[in-house]
C-alpha cells in the first residue's frame, strides 16, 4: 500500500515537472451576466413611492468589479488555480435597508449566476437558463433557512425573466426578473420582502412586503 501511494505520488510530481506546477483559469463574465448589473450612473440613484405616496430613496453604497480565487488540489499538492470575475452592487433605503446584487462568472462546468439579496432574503438563478438555484431566509428569531435545486428540492418560489413588463401603468421592454415567496411567508416579518421586480436596465421598479404594502419606482 505504502508503495503504491510512493509510486503515484512520484508519478504526479514527475508529471508536474514536466508539464507545469499548477493549471491557471480565467473565467470572466459573460455580457449576458453582466448585463444585470446597473451601468448607468443615472440610475445608480432612485426614489420608490409605496401605495399611500410616500417616497423614498435609493442610493449606490458600494459597487466592486474583482476576481475570486479558487483552487484544487491532489495529494495536498496545488494542481488548479481559477480566477473567476464577479461584480457587486449595493444600494441603500433608509425605509427597507440594502439591496444588493451580485453576478458571478461561475466554473467551466457551472453556469454563471446572479443574485440578489434583501435584509431577509437571499436568491440566487442561472444566469443562462434562469432557472432557480438557492433561497436563503433570514427572520429576525435568529434562525435560518435554505433551500437548494442542486438538493431536489422544490424552492417556495415563483420565478421568471419576462419582457414588456407592466407595472404601475409603466412598461419595461427590457427583460425584468420577477421574484415572489410563495411559501414559508409565515417565518417572516410583515416588513419583509416577499415579492420584487428587477429590470436589467434601471435596477428595481417593484417591491411588495409580507403586509401587502407595495413600492413603485418612480
Amino acid at each position: 500500500m505504502k508503495l503504491t501511494k510512493l509510486f503515484l505520488l512520484g508519478s504526479f510530481l514527475l508529471l508536474i515537472s514536466c508539464n507545469g506546477a499548477i493549471v491557471y483559469e480565467e473565467i470572466h463574465l459573460q455580457a449576458e451576466t453582466e448585463a444585470w448589473i446597473v451601468q448607468e450612473e443615472r440610475y445608480h440613484s432612485f426614489q420608490m413611492t409605496d401605495e399611500n405616496g410616500i417616497k423614498s430613496s435609493w442610493n449606490l453604497t458600494e459597487e466592486d468589479n474583482y476576481y475570486s480565487e479558487s483552487g484544487s488540489a491532489f495529494l495536498l499538492i496545488p494542481t488548479r488555480k481559477t480566477m473567476r470575475e464577479m461584480y457587486y452592487q449595493k444600494f441603500r433605503n433608509t425605509i427597507l435597508g440594502d439591496f444588493s446584487i451580485n453576478a458571478d462568472a461561475g466554473f467551466s462546468d457551472v453556469n454563471p449566476w446572479v443574485s440578489f439579496n434583501m435584509p431577509d432574503l437571499s436568491f440566487e438563478f442561472d444566469a443562462v437558463t434562469h432557472k432557480p438555484n438557492r433561497l436563503y431566509l433570514f427572520p429576525n428569531n435568529g434562525k435560518s433557512f435554505s433551500w437548494s435545486e442542486y438538493e431536489d428540492v422544490e424552492l417556495p418560489l415563483e420565478f421568471q425573466v419576462v419582457t414588456n413588463f407592466e407595472v404601475n401603468g409603466k412598461t419595461y421592454p427590457e427583460e425584468v426578473a420577477i421574484f415572489e415567496l410563495t411559501d414559508q411567508v409565515g417565518i417572516l416579518e410583515p416588513k419583509s420582502v416577499v415579492k420584487f421586480a428587477f429590470s436589467k436596465d434601471v435596477g428595481l421598479i417593484f417591491i411588495e412586503l409580507k403586509s401587502g404594502l407595495k413600492f413603485y419606482r418612480l
